[in-house]
C-alpha cells in the first residue's frame, strides 16, 4: 500500500499483538507507552479513549434476524460470537491485565490512543442504522452485496469547500474503504459559513508556528482526512494536498503503488481551467462525473454520464469549443464579472439565476464582501446530501438526469 498520499492516517495495531510483542503496554499510573518505528511515547489517561463498549452495546441492541452477514449468516448469528469473544476478553481481565480485545489506533499529531472494535464490527455498526434504505435499482442483491458493492468503490473527489459535506455525505452513506480528497487551499474564518470547523481544525497551535507571521493555517484535504480518520481509522484517504493538477491528474484517476484506480468522480473545483481537464479525464476513461452547484437558496446537480456515452459533451447543453472559449475568456480577462459570469453560464446554464442570488449576480441587492456567489451552509449541506445519494445509487444501476435544480425556499425542483 502506498503510504505517501495516505497523511494523518493513524497507526493502526491488532491489540493482543500489540501486547504480546510489547508495542502497547501499560504503566501503573494508568499511562499507556506505544512503540513507534522503535521510538517509545507515553499516552496519559486523558488521551486514551475506548469505543468498543459503544460499538458493542449498540450493535447488541440493534441487531435482527434478517439481514445476513458476509459469512452467509445472520448478522445476528456473526455477532453472537464476537459478544463471546468479547466477554471471554473481559473476563480474564485483571490487575495489570491488558484488555486485549479489538484494535489500537495511535494518533500522532495529537498524541491519542483509541481503541475500536475489528474494522468488520466498526463499519457493521456504521451502516445497519441505514437498514435496506440503498438498494439496486432491480433490487436483486442482498444488503451484504450492496454494502460490499458501495464499500468497495473508490470514489475521488475534487474540491473540499462544497466538497467537504460531499465526502462527510459520502462516508456515512457509503463507508467506502477508499476515497481520494484533492484540494490545495487553506480553510480560513470565511469557511465556517458552510464548513463544520473547529478551531483545531483551521488553524495549528501557537507551538506549530513557523514565525508570528506565520497563518498556520491548514490545508483543506488535509482536514477532511483527519476529520474521517478520527470516526474510522481503518478507511484509506488518499491526500492530494497540490490539488489536481496535470502532473498528478493521471493518479488521481489511476492511482499508483497500491492507491486504487478511481470508480467515479465529484468535481468540486473553482478553478475554471481544472473543471474542464478533470472532465476530459474522466471521459477518456468512461467514467461518471458528478457535480453539485449550490445556488442560493437551491442545489443544481449535474451529472456527465461518460461511462454510457463517451461521445457526450462535458458539460449538459453546450459545446466543448464553446466551453473552452468562455473558459479562456475567465483568463484573458481576470477579474472581470461578464467573463466570469459567461463561463458560469457556459458550464452550468443560467437557471441559477433565481431568488436574491439573481439580484446578487446583478448587482440589485447589497454586497457586503467581494465574493462573487456567496454561499448557505444549509445549501452547502444539502449539495452533499444529494451528490452522495447519487453516487451511490449511480454505483448500484440507477440512471440521472443531465441536470436537475432542488429550490428549498420555494420547495420547488426542475428537471433538465
Amino acid at each position: 500500500m502506498s503510504v505517501s498520499r495516505l497523511i494523518g492516517k493513524p497507526f493502526i495495531y491488532e491489540a493482543g499483538v500489540a501486547h504480546s510483542l510489547g508495542l502497547v503496554r501499560y504503566e501503573n499510573d494508568g499511562t499507556t507507552k506505544i512503540t513507534i518505528d522503535g521510538e517509545e511515547r507515553g499516552v496519559p489517561p486523558s488521551h486514551q479513549y475506548d469505543l468498543t463498549q459503544a460499538t458493542i452495546f449498540g450493535l447488541n441492541e440493534r441487531l435482527t434476524l434478517s439481514a445476513r452477514g458476509a459469512s452467509g449468516k445472520s448478522l445476528r448469528e456473526e455477532f453472537n460470537g464476537e459478544w463471546e469473544n468479547y466477554s471471554n476478553q473481559l473476563s480474564v481481565l485483571g490487575p495489570g491485565a491488558p484488555f486485549a480485545y479489538g484494535y489500537y489506533a495511535y494518533y500522532a499529531e495529537r498524541n491519542h490512543l483509541v481503541r475500536f472494535c475489528p474494522p468488520y464490527w466498526h463499519h457493521t455498526v456504521a451502516v445497519t442504522s441505514s437498514s435496506t434504505l440503498l438498494t439496486d435499482k432491480n433490487k436483486k442483491l442482498s444488503w451484504a452485496e450492496v454494502r460490499e458493492k458501495l464499500s468497495t468503490t473508490v470514489v475521488a473527489v475534487a474540491g473540499c469547500s462544497v466538497g467537504s459535506s460531499v465526502i462527510h455525505s459520502l462516508v456515512m452513506d457509503m463507508r467506502p474503504s477508499n476515497i481520494k480528497v484533492a484540494d490545495k487551499s487553506l480553510y480560513k474564518m470565511e469557511n465556517i459559513n458552510r464548513v463544520r470547523l473547529g478551531y483545531f481544525e483551521m488553524v495549528k497551535s501557537q507551538a506549530e508556528r513557523a514565525s508570528e507571521v506565520d497563518l498556520a493555517l491548514k490545508n483543506k484535504a488535509r482536514v477532511v482526512a483527519e476529520q474521517i480518520y478520527a470516526m474510522d481509522p481503518y478507511m484509506n484517504v488518499f491526500v492530494y494536498d497540490e490539488g489536481v493538477t496535470l502532473d498528478n491528474v493521471k493518479e488521481f484517476f489511476d492511482g499508483r503503488e497500491g492507491e486504487p484506480t478511481t470508480d467515479i468522480v465529484v468535481e468540486e473545483v473553482d478553478d475554471p481551467r481544472v473543471k474542464l481537464f478533470i472532465r476530459e479525464e474522466a471521459r477518456k476513461r468512461k467514467l461518471p462525473v458528478v457535480m453539485v452547484t449550490d445556488i442560493g437558496s437551491a442545489v443544481q446537480l449535474d451529472v456527465c454520464r461518460f461511462d454510457q456515452d463517451q461521445t457526450l459533451p462535458l458539460t449538459f447543453g453546450t459545446t466543448d469549443s464553446e466551453l473552452y472559449k468562455k473558459m479562456e475568456e475567465v483568463y484573458n480577462r481576470p477579474g472581470n464579472r461578464q467573463a466570469f459570469f459567461a463561463f458560469v453560464d457556459s458550464l452550468v446554464g443560467t437557471a441559477y439565476r433565481q431568488d436574491e442570488l439573481k439580484d446578487i449576480i446583478e448587482e440589485k441587492s447589497e454586497i457586503p464582501t467581494s465574493t462573487l456567489i456567496p454561499q448557505l451552509g444549509s445549501t452547502v449541506a444539502m449539495a452533499g446530501a444529494v451528490a452522495a445519494e447519487t453516487v451511490a445509487r449511480i454505483r448500484l444501476g440507477y440512471d440521472y438526469p443531465p441536470r436537475a435544480i432542488i429550490n428549498k425556499h420555494n420547495l420547488t425542483a426542475k428537471i433538465f
